[in-house]
């Protein structure tokens, strides 16, 4: 029967990966690493496919590599997938000495007998690559033999080639030997990317990637973006370099490295006004926030000592966005009890969700070392409150308290858009 439209039919014999790997018959697709900020594809990574020259079936990665159930093999196939990339790469380099290459080590591989094969620093010398135009993408979890791993990050990284640590935030990733290797990019995982724009705990999780990224003087890429949103919100909060079919589909020789500068321009165009606004409605947000704190602040002062959780209760029922109140002394200590808004405490969390009572001391909290540094006001981020389990934002404010004739503090935990991408 005659196949539609030119479309060989499927075969289900593939050819044997002893075959794939002594031909080469391994095809290089590119995926370009795009940073927003330089408005340009600053590197590309290599994706290895199988290819079945009998009928032209593209053998995806996965299945490629499940066929490998050997070490030997596993070592052979991953040998030859470099090779390829390298050889590929080689053409665009010459173009652009500019352009990373990403290529992937099967960190299976890396092991007593190995590590000391400089197969790839061969290979790019061969293929008259800069060893500082490579960076060497490794998955940790995947590595039985730590000591080997370590020994071949140290040589390579001597050698100018960069390493990265792939799928960072995946649920096998082992954090603690990020300060043994030492990475100097970080990849975070599509699972962590996908979505985080709409998720509180996803951003906040890339957010600490960020953060330690930025005092370990490393780069963090976010790979697997599929929407400007997701790509928009981790710019927002710190993040330059993005991989994902939103930018480019994977691709061979020239054409992984498309014309995006309509997108790019776009999508930076995009940033700047959803920061601008965002910058206008926070302004908005803490005038309106800064006014009715000062004027409870203003009513507790004449308040007697036993009427503040009288008055504060009423301040719930009276100011929307105001989830709990409570007062502190210049110590630290609470003066009175945490008054809470009931409809928006997680009864079915009260373990880990409890109002702080009379006489908790909050002096190492985040809203009071300000004050106590001589602060008037404080605002903090949002964050996940432990007196609600909901997002908040707490703002602590100085008032004097006239009966008692001391300053005390007024704490008001503002309710916060779990989903929104904060900034």
């Amino acid at each position: 029967m005659q196949q539609k439209d030119g479309i060989k039919p499927m075969v289900n014999t593939v050819t044997p990966l002893q075959e794939i790997i002594e031909t080469g018959a391994i095809i290089t697709h590119f995926q370009p690493q795009v940073s927003l900020k330089r408005k340009a594809v600053i590197g590309l990574e290599a994706l290895s496919r199988g290819f079945d020259a009998a009928t032209g079936e593209i053998i995806p990665p996965v299945a490629l590599f499940a066929q490998a159930r050997d070490s030997e093999t596993r070592l052979a196939l991953d040998r030859a997938c470099r090779t390829r990339a390298a050889e590929s790469f080689a053409a665009l380099h010459r173009r652009d000495k500019s352009i990373m290459l990403s290529v992937n080590i099967d960190a299976t591989c890396i092991n007593e007998e190995t590590r000391g094969s400089s197969h790839l620093l061969k290979l790019i010398k061969r293929c008259d690559i800069s060893p500082s135009n490579v960076i060497i993408e490794i998955i940790e979890s995947r590595c039985n033999d730590m000591d080997a791993l370590l020994e071949f990050v140290r040589f390579y990284r001597k050698k100018n080639f960069l390493i990265a640590l792939d799928d960072v935030g995946a649920g096998f990733s082992n954090l603690d030997r990020i300060p043994l290797l030492k990475p100097d990019v970080l990849k975070l995982d599509r699972a962590l990317v996908s979505g985080v724009d709409g998720q509180f705990h996803k951003l906040e999780v890339a957010r600490s990637f960020v953060q330690m990224a930025n005092r370990l003087g490393c780069l963090v890429l976010a790979e697997g973006v599929e929407t400007s949103g997701e790509a928009l919100c981790l710019l927002a909060n710190g993040v330059d370099v993005f991989q994902g079919f939103y930018f480019a589909r994977p691709a061979p020789g020239l054409d992984a490295v498309p014309g995006m500068a309509d997108k790019v321009n776009a999508l930076a165009e995009k940033h700047r006004h959803e920061r601008t606004r965002r910058i206008a409605e926070e302004k908005r947000l803490f005038s309106s926030y800064d006014l009715t704190i000062l004027t409870m602040c203003q009513e507790l002062s004449e308040t007697p000592s036993r009427g503040l959780n009288q008055a504060m209760t009423r301040f719930l029922e009276s100011y929307e966005g105001v989830e709990c109140l409570y007062v502190l002394d210049m110590k630290g200590r609470q003066a009175s009890d945490t008054i809470c808004n009931p409809d928006k405490l997680k009864k079915s969390k009260r373990f880990l969700y409890e109002p702080a009572r009379l006489g908790t001391d909050h002096s190492l909290k985040e809203y009071f070392l300000p004050i106590q540094a001589g602060l008037e006001k404080f605002t903090t981020d949002p964050y996940i409150s432990l007196a609600s389990g909901n997002l908040c934002t707490t703002i602590a404010r100085v008032f004097y308290h006239k009966s008692c004739g001391r300053h005390l503090i007024l704490c008001a935990d503002m309710s916060r858009e779990e989903s929104a991408c904060e900034s």
